[in-house]
């Protein structure tokens, strides 16, 4: 009863951390070499902040120059085996024109944001 006891209490602390791990207001640094679409807006090519929320596996996610937020959208968070070597992003471009964000990975980070399917994959410092 007891080691029963302990597995399910350690069990409660691993999810809770992992929650947690999720929780909070998260700023990285990206920069685009091609314009690309998100959630409808067409953000040009440069160097911007992404800035998300996090609650639970959901966040708002806002692409800001300087203090004015260029786009924003809501996405899903998912864990990746290993840290990227590079941030990057994954565009949809099924329809041609203007590609879509699909995914955001951060160099520092195992957590991604994803928007939907990409299919390319750019590299992004």
């Amino acid at each position: 009863m007891t080691r029963t006891l302990a597995r399910l209490a350690l069990l409660t602390l691993a999810l809770a951390l992992s929650v947690s791990a999720f929780a909070g207001t998260k700023s990285e640094n990206l920069t685009l070499t091609h314009d690309t679409q998100l959630a409808g807006t067409t953000i040009p090519a440069g160097d911007y902040k992404v800035k998300y929320d996090a609650n639970g596996s959901t966040c708002l996610v806002k692409v800001m120059k300087g203090s004015k937020t260029v786009a924003s959208a809501n996405g899903e968070l998912k864990q990746l085996d290993k840290k990227p070597e590079h941030d990057q992003i994954k565009l949809d471009n099924e329809n041609g024109g203007v590609p879509v964000l699909s995914e955001m990975d951060f160099h520092d980070s195992t957590t991604a944001i994803t928007f939907g399917t990409g299919t390319t994959t750019a590299s992004g410092e």
